[in-house]
């Protein structure tokens, strides 16, 4: 077991991407546990300022904000939040690890009415935490946000400063989302979670724990992974993309499309030449793994025919040869990019 302790959540993404980037599976598995120091809001790296959320809110409050390395949408940090990850060797034996883990936790308490899945744990149909879910060759990894209490009012400021757009949003979250403090019916604190975990791991599991130390090659992709928060190039290309096309619009060549996705957004910047299309931006609270292939999958859009048939064959084939992971599928690329006059 890895315990960070008290830290921002730069610091425990960091500790996180850092194990998830290395080159030898580890041996046994690695847990770790984080609970966050401050306040602080985070962003899908592939989000557009004062289009996804509302800067002038973060300035408003005094909240730093940063892009993560992946996908999805804008979420508050602070105090009443718990980070639990997981990173083990890609082997079938332990595919499972994260989700008994979870229910396990969730089980213990009484709870019964709960789902987890790769990207979320829900509870009473009710979203109590989110995960991102890593992939490589040789390992699996999840870090697990897990909400012991929900602050609704500030969490709905982060996508309009508006008070009344707020409160709406607010109500619309309540009913959506749920704190651990809700679904226990009392107050729990980190610490109390933390050898909760211990207890599932040693106890349920049968697992032997014992301490993890970061080693030197862990420690220097520990800096990378820090420097790659700091200085998102992902999330930088995405809003040069996304800005250049929308400052040179042409009403006759350039479109922009939207659509709701079942855990999120989707947005499409294209311009149009001789019904193909010359240049395409994607943008959103989504996820895409790796998310440095979508800017590989939007030049491959380029110079394509806006016609169903040879647009879902091509997106397929690429999604299927980068073995790419998203939340959104080829069909609602084509869906969109027809939309365009003269689309078949």
């Amino acid at each position: 077991m890895l315990n960070l302790g008290e830290r921002r959540i730069e610091d425990a993404l960091s500790v996180f991407e850092a194990l998830s980037l290395r080159d030898k599976k580890p041996e046994a598995p690695i847990i770790i546990t984080h609970r966050n120091k401050g306040k602080s809001v985070s962003l899908g790296c592939f989000q557009i300022a004062d289009e996804d959320f509302a800067i002038s809110y973060l300035r408003k409050k005094n909240l730093d904000y940063f892009f993560r390395l992946h996908g999805g949408d804008v979420m508050l940090h602070d105090e009443n939040q718990v980070g639990i990850g997981v990173v083990v060797p890609s082997d079938e034996k332990y595919r499972e690890i994260h989700s008994s883990l979870i229910s396990l936790l969730l089980k213990r308490n009484g709870v019964k009415s709960f789902q987890v899945t790769n990207d979320y744990v829900v509870c009473f149909n009710k979203i109590l935490g989110e995960v991102t879910y890593l992939e490589k060759e040789n390992l699996l990894s999840w870090f697990t946000v897990l909400y012991l209490k929900r602050s609704y009012e500030e969490i709905a400021g982060l996508k309009s400063p508006k008070e009344q757009l707020i409160k709406e949003r607010a109500s619309k979250l309540k009913e959506s989302c749920i704190g651990l403090d809700q679904v226990l019916g009392k107050q729990v604190s980190a610490g109390q979670v933390f050898e909760m975990v211990k207890e599932v791991l040693s106890e349920e599991l049968n697992f032997r724990l014992s301490a993890f130390r970061l080693g030197v090659a862990d420690k220097k992709s520990l800096w990378k992974s820090r420097e790659m928060l700091r200085k998102n190039r992902i999330s930088e290309r995405i809003r040069l993309n996304y800005l250049q096309l929308k400052h040179s619009a042409v009403p006759s060549e350039t479109f922009l499309f939207s659509k709701r996705l079942m855990n999120g957004f989707l947005r499409v910047w294209v311009k149009i030449k001789d019904k193909s299309v010359e240049r395409v931006s994607i943008s959103g609270s989504f996820m895409f793994e790796p998310p440095e292939k979508l800017q590989v999958f939007e030049k491959m859009l380029e110079d394509s025919p806006v016609e169903e048939t040879l647009l879902t064959e091509k997106i397929t084939e690429f999604f299927i040869n980068e073995k790419i992971k998203a939340s959104f599928t080829p069909f609602d690329i084509v869906e969109l990019l027809c939309k365009v006059p003269g689309g078949k």
